[in-house]
Parts: C-alpha cells; sequence; structure tokens
C-alpha cells in the first residue's frame, strides 16, 4: 500500500473512531487530534505536530481538545529539545483554564519539569600549538619546508567504531624524524571508540620525504589527519562525533546496537527539507545531548544545535532505539551523559541523487 492509500486509511480508521466524517469535515478537531495520538505513538513527531495544529485551528469540537493539543505539542517540543516553545504551549494549554481529565495538573507537572537544559560541551580539540616544538625538531614555516607523504595504509577500525558507523578524521600530533617515520605522536583531535589508537598505530607504518632546512634533511614538529570512512553505507546517515562524558570514577558506556535508517533514512515530512540539502550540495547536521541510563537506554534528549529544528527530531528518533551498555562505578551501573554529532547527506552529491531521494521508500511516518 503506497503513502496516500495508507494515509486515506488512517483517516478513515480516525474519522469512524471519532464519530466524524472527516472526509466531509476536515475541521474536525477531534479527528485531527486522534491522527496526531497515533502519529505520536510512532514517534512521528513532526506530523503529529501537524495534526495537534491542525485541531486547533478546526472547529474546537469538543472544546478539550484544545488544552490537550497544546499539552501534546509541548511535549512534542520538549522531546525534540525545543524547550521555549514548549514552555509556550504549557501556558497557552493553562490559559484554558480546561481541567479536562487532569489536564491543568498535567500542565503544571510540565512546567515544574521543563527547566531549561543543561547545555553540554564537546571537550576541547586541541593542536600543535598546545604544545612545545620538541628539543631538535622544527615547525614547518618559511625556512623549513615541510614532510610529504610517500607510503600510507588505511587504519583498521575498532570493533565498537564500526557498530557505531562513525567516520570522520583523528588528528596527530608529533614529529617525523630524517629518516620519515613518525615519533612522539600525540592525539590532538579524537574521535573515540578506539580509532584514536588505531590511528596511532597507522601511522607508525607511514612513511614520508622528511622535512628539510636549507635541502638537508631535519626533524618536523607537524600534525597528521587519519581519515576513517566505511567502504559500505545503506543509509544517507553517519555518526561524525561522538563523546561520553562520565563523573571522575565512573567508566564510560559502549555501544551495542546501533541501527541507521536505510535508504533516505528521513521521515516523509522531512522530504522537502532533505531534498534541499542535496539540490544546494550540502550536508545535514544535528548534535544531540542525552544520557545513558542505568539500563543502556538512550533518554532525556536534547537537540544542542542543528542546521535545521527537523534534523533534530529526525535523527531522536532513531538514536532512541540504540542500545548500550551502562556506565558503572564500584560495580553498579549509573547513568552517564553522553554527546554525539549526526551527519545526513552524501560525501559526494552526485545529480542523480535529487531523483532517488524522491523514489526512496523512507522511515516511520512514510
Amino acid at each position: 500500500m503506497g503513502f496516500l492509500g495508507a494515509a486515506f486509511t488512517l483517516v478513515t480508521v480516525v474519522a469512524a473512531a471519532s464519530g466524524q466524517d472527516l472526509a466531509g469535515n476536515l475541521r474536525s478537531s477531534i479527528a485531527h487530534y486522534r491522527m496526531g495520538e497515533i502519529f505520536l505513538n510512532q514517534h512521528n513527531y513532526q506530523s503529529a505536530a501537524n495534526e495537534f495544529r491542525s485541531a486547533l485551528n478546526g472547529d474546537l469540537e469538543p472544546k478539550w481538545t484544545v488544552v490537550w493539543a497544546h499539552i501534546r505539542l509541548g511535549r512534542i517540543f520538549d522531546t525534540t529539545g525545543q524547550h521555549e516553545r514548549a514552555v509556550n504551549e504549557y501556558r497557552l494549554a493553562e490559559r484554558t483554564q480546561d481541567n479536562t481529565d487532569g489536564a491543568l495538573e498535567e500542565v503544571r507537572t510540565y512546567l515544574g519539569e521543563s527547566t531549561p537544559p543543561r547545555r553540554l560541551e564537546y571537550p576541547r580539540r586541541r593542536t600543535a600549538l598546545d604544545f612545545p616544538v620538541p628539543a631538535g625538531a622544527y615547525r614547518v614555516s618559511k625556512d623549513i619546508a615541510g614532510p610529504e607523504v610517500i607510503e600510507k595504509h588505511l587504519p583498521e577500525y575498532s570493533e565498537e567504531a564500526r557498530i557505531a558507523e562513525l567516520e570522520g578524521k583523528v588528528f596527530l600530533t608529533g614529529v617525523i624524524d630524517v629518516n620519515g617515520r613518525t615519533r612522539d605522536m600525540q592525539v590532538t583531535g579524537s574521535l573515540g571508540l578506539g580509532l584514536d589508537e588505531k590511528a596511532l598505530e597507522a601511522v607508525q607504518g607511514w612513511r614520508f620525504r622528511p622535512g628539510t632546512a636549507n635541502g638537508d634533511p631535519v626533524p618536523t614538529f607537524v600534525t597528521l589527519a587519519v581519515e576513517f570512512v566505511l567502504p559500505v553505507k545503506k543509509t544517507r546517515w553517519h555518526l561524525a562525533r561522538v563523546a561520553f562524558l562520565p563523573q571522575e570514577g565512573v567508566s564510560r558506556p559502549t555501544f551495542l546496537s546501533a541501527a541507521y535508517p536505510a535508504g533516505a533514512g528521513v521521515s516523509k515530512p522531512a522530504l522537502e527539507e532533505a531534498s534541499l540539502v542535496v539540490a544546494i550540495r550540502r550536508q545535514a547536521t544535528t548534535t544531540l545531548s542525552f544520557e545513558i541510563d542505568a539500563l543502556g537506554r538512550p533518554v532525556n534528549f536534547q537537540v544542542e544545535a542543528a542546521s535545521d529544528s527537523q534534523w533534530g527530531a529526525e535523527a531522536s528518533a532513531f538514536v532512541r532505539e540504540w542500545k548500550f551498555t551502562p556506565g558503572g562505578r564500584d560495580g553498579k551501573a549509573v547513568s552517564v551523559p553522553c554527546m554525539l554529532t549526526l551527519v545526513w547527506g552524501e560525501r559526494k552529491m552526485d545529480v542523480e541523487i535529487l531523483e532517488q531521494l524522491s523514489a526512496t521508500c523512507c522511515i516511520k511516518g512514510e
């Protein structure tokens, strides 16, 4: 069944359940409200929000649909990290003074819970300038020619990074000696999940034409980039950065599973935004923060940053299904904050991608 057929069936079922002829009354608030509930249960937040807004723009019958549509919109905004918009919806619900099914008590509870989230930050990435030049080595300058790589091997992946589908670059700073070999390398830009160690292993086998001063080989102090790219990707999403932020004495969680949506990897409501991203040959990004609870589940999501608000909701929808071994202290599982940055888009934007995107099956909400 195609999207339009499924949507028609859904409308018919909701209309029957709500006692409304939705086909003859597109302003039926109760029918739109019930459809919003169905989408909300599917974690299709954009479609749910659209239906709750339609309920508020409808015939407003029964009257309780007003207070509860505002409450549901507030919960959607809280879930997707849009704190100020959530509070606004709760205030609008409160102004109705409609306490149907305990609505006002629920609003007051949510207003008490909906405090501004504590913003997390990635650990600062260091650069070569954070380190003194080792004795006998030189920084590359107008008088010191930099080394050139002449033999390079792809790094291996750690198992955890492969599960998480982490891609990106590890930056290493150290010395290329007069024999063209690396020494004293330190991680100055981390990817984590075992890839930092794999990068250090890889550059031990790299060979360089050494840096020179007046034509003579000299040790040079440089920064190298070691790139990790998975050879096969079945989704347009990938993990670009991750950081666990445990308290002192707490071990970090580890990835057990990280399923990404296949194909286009976006819900139907996001297709227009996704098509725009492809058309302008860009990538969409979002940074999420959440906690990994004592059962290894991601909870309490916040959208720290996003190229568009749509992408925070899209990413949160599938990251919620990921599984971790929890962090621990003294043999007891504890909750640990986590941050990650996800990227949607192609490594190389080809002209055909826009057409392929329109024809690709989507995840929940199609």
